[in-house]
């Protein structure tokens, strides 16, 4: 099992492109899960929390939800233990809007059906429960998701 003091060996040299540098070595292992069964639970803390920044700097919380959804449950984990609790409690408030079954998966087509619904308002959406909420409370839905991304 790969441990931090295995990848990162003097702390003083730490910086954004040697976090950046260390993400790819992990990708290298494979998909999320593969890393996750690769690494310590801490290693792959510090992963999803590089990657997590990253996509948020560069293409914000709509983006990680959005196209990123692999790394949506991990999320509230890492803003624990980095401390950013109300990050977190914001985060968790905005994935509560979800339908209760939703599978946070980059490659799910019934998610991309489920987030496309939530936030645009002329997505046609293919699941029948999506298709029965009236325009008015998909209105109120839509407008609810933007104000908590944001």
């Amino acid at each position: 099992m790969l441990k931090i003091e295995d990848v990162i060996k003097d702390l003083n040299d730490i910086n954004e492109a040697a976090f950046a540098q260390l993400s790819d070595k992990l990708w290298e292992l494979g998909s999320l899960a593969e890393i996750k069964e690769k690494v310590t639970s801490e290693l792959f803390i510090l992963h999803i929390g590089i990657n997590m920044i990253g996509i948020w700097k560069s293409e914000g919380w709509d983006c990680l939800i959005g196209e990123q959804a692999d790394f949506v449950p991990y999320i509230p984990i890492v803003l624990q233990e980095f401390e950013l609790c109300d990050v977190r409690d914001a985060f968790e408030n905005v994935i509560a809007l979800f339908p209760e079954e939703t599978v946070f998966k980059s490659d799910n087509e019934e998610y991309y059906d489920v987030h496309n619904f939530f936030t645009s308002f002329s997505y046609k959406a293919q699941n029948e429960k999506l298709k029965a909420v009236s325009p008015e409370k998909r209105r109120e839905m839509v407008k609810t998701m933007r104000q908590k991304v944001s």
